[in-house]
Order: C-alpha cells, then sequence, then structure tokens
C-alpha cells in the first residue's frame, strides 16, 4: 500500500471512529398490539356489514373468542333449523320437545311444594295449590318445556305468593292486635268471657263451629264495631245455658268461668307441663270477683 493509501485509510478511520460522527439510534415507540376483532373491522369495506350491532359485543375479543362464538352460533342455527314447521304432525313436535328436554309425560316432571311453603300457606289451602301443580305439569308439557324451565316458573308463582302471603298474614295480625287492644279498653277484664259470649252465641243460632272458628281466625269477630254490638247482644242471654256461663256479670257465670279455667289448669298439671301465667291471673281475678260478690 503507497503511503497515500494508508493516509486516505485512515482519514477515514477516524472519520468512522469520532462519536459526533456516529448516526444517532431513535427508538420507536411500540405500536400496541390491536385486538383481531378490531383489526378485522377495521380492514373491512363494507360498512353495512361493519355497522352491525353483534360487533357491539365482540370488540377488544381475540381470535379464540370470536370462534366460539361462531360456533355457538352456528349451533343455534341448526337448533333453529329443527324447529317444526306449523303444520308438522304431533310426532315431530314431540321429537323436537324431546330434543329440548322435555319428559316424556307431565307426570314426570318433579318440582313440588316445599314444606316452608306447606307451613306458611296452611293445610286447608294445600289441596289448591296442588291443582295448581298439576295444571302447572300439564300446561308445561304441552308448551315443551324441560323440567329445569318448568320448576322455573313454578319457583317464581310459589316465592310471589308465599310474598304475598306473609304480608298479608302480617297486616292481619297487626290489625288483631289492634283491634283487640281496643276491645280490651271497652271491655275491661270482662274482654274473656265476652268474646267466648259471643262465639258461643253465634253457635247457638245457627252457625257452625267451623264457621266461627274461621271469623276468629280471620280477625273479623275482633273488629270493635262488630264485637261491641254482638257482644251487647250475648250481654243479653245471660241466663241462657249455653252462652250466659260466659258471662262474668253473674254469680253463676263467674264459677262456670272458674270451673272452665280450673279445668284448663288441671290438663296442664297432668301433663307435668307449667301453667301458663296468663292463665293463672284469670283464674284469680274470678275468684276476687266471687269474693266481691259474697
Amino acid at each position: 500500500m503507497s503511503e497515500q493509501e494508508v493516509e486516505v485509510a485512515e482519514e477515514v478511520q477516524e472519520v468512522v471512529e469520532t462519536p459526533e460522527a456516529a448516526t444517532e439510534v431513535v427508538e420507536t415507540p411500540e405500536k400496541p398490539e390491536t385486538a383481531f376483532v378490531d383489526s378485522m373491522l377495521e380492514s373491512m369495506t363494507d360498512e353495512e356489514v361493519k355497522g352491525h350491532k353483534m360487533w357491539e359485543n365482540l370488540k377488544g375479543k381475540d381470535a379464540d373468542e370470536l370462534g366460539r362464538y361462531v360456533k355457538e352460533l352456528k349451533s343455534f342455527a341448526g337448533k333453529k333449523g329443527d324447529i317444526p314447521k306449523p303444520e308438522a304432525s304431533d310426532e315431530e313436535w314431540a321429537e323436537f320437545y324431546g330434543k329440548l328436554g322435555r319428559p316424556e309425560s307431565s307426570e314426570a316432571y318433579d318440582f313440588d311444594m316445599n314444606d316452608e311453603f306447606k307451613e306458611l300457606v296452611g293445610e286447608e289451602a294445600l289441596p289448591f295449590y296442588n291443582q295448581a301443580i298439576d295444571q302447572f305439569k300439564e300446561n308445561a308439557f304441552k308448551a315443551g318445556l324441560s323440567n329445569e324451565k318448568a320448576e322455573e316458573l313454578v319457583d317464581g308463582y310459589f316465592n310471589l305468593v308465599a310474598e304475598q302471603t306473609t304480608e298479608a298474614n302480617k297486616l292481619i295480625a297487626e290489625t288483631n292486635e289492634t283491634n283487640e287492644t281496643t276491645l280490651r279498653n271497652e271491655w275491661g277484664d270482662e274482654y274473656d268471657g265476652m268474646y267466648e259470649g259471643v262465639k258461643a252465641m253465634l253457635k247457638s243460632n245457627g252457625m257452625s263451629d267451623e264457621e266461627v272458628a274461621r271469623m276468629d281466625q280471620f280477625g273479623v269477630l275482633k273488629e270493635p264495631a262488630l264485637a261491641v254490638a254482638l257482644g251487647k247482644i250475648s250481654a243479653q242471654f245471660a241466663d241462657d245455658p249455653e252462652i250466659g256461663h260466659h258471662q262474668t256479670r253473674t254469680v253463676s257465670g263467674l264459677h262456670d268461668q272458674l270451673a272452665e279455667v280450673n279445668q284448663q289448669v288441671g290438663t296442664f298439671i297432668q301433663k307435668g307441663e307449667s301453667t301458663p301465667k296468663h292463665l293463672l291471673q284469670k283464674r284469680m281475678d274470678i275468684m276476687n270477683k266471687l269474693g266481691d260478690n259474697l
């Protein structure tokens, strides 16, 4: 190599190694990865397809999620294609409902009332709800429902009934409590005798024990206006052996009341149970009244 060539090579090397002459490397920020569905939408040219509302639930999804969606959509389309036409035979409809999970007969549905519901509505109402369940099963079978779907409907119905019954019972209890307080203020310590006298008068004048018990259960007999009026009527039958013994305004009535209370106390003693305080207090009150009449 000649001296001139050596000088040129050294100048080139000096230029390359000079820091000021080095090429500056600029780091380009990484572009965020676009979701598969979003990328696909960006490449679409058909605005009508691109603007379909189904993409709203798919934005941001990856390829696997899109694939599962298409698979489910295809499965649904296949089932829809199996739906019999309106003029199809009963056998064709039965086959279709069977694919959807409908049991072989209405009796095969296995839903029923639970014990909590039975206790809430009471034994007298059970025949009505048993009949309602049978009708539910018939209707569910005609509609082609699976046992799970039919049970969902029945549970919804029973839950609604339970809520309404609970609210009604609460209202009845509150009303009865208010009415009883009013009557106790009206009748004072003669409350028990007056109330029993009203029931005895109704029974002796044509009403059955069941009818009177039902009126008592629903608080009809404790409605103040009616109860006070019936109490005044029953008080006029103080000498009646079926009615008068409930009245505590006569000595004979007091003796009958005391005998009845003693019998109730004796029942608790025979069973080895503690006698309720209100019953002991009632006996004491009657005995005090008898003492005042001596």
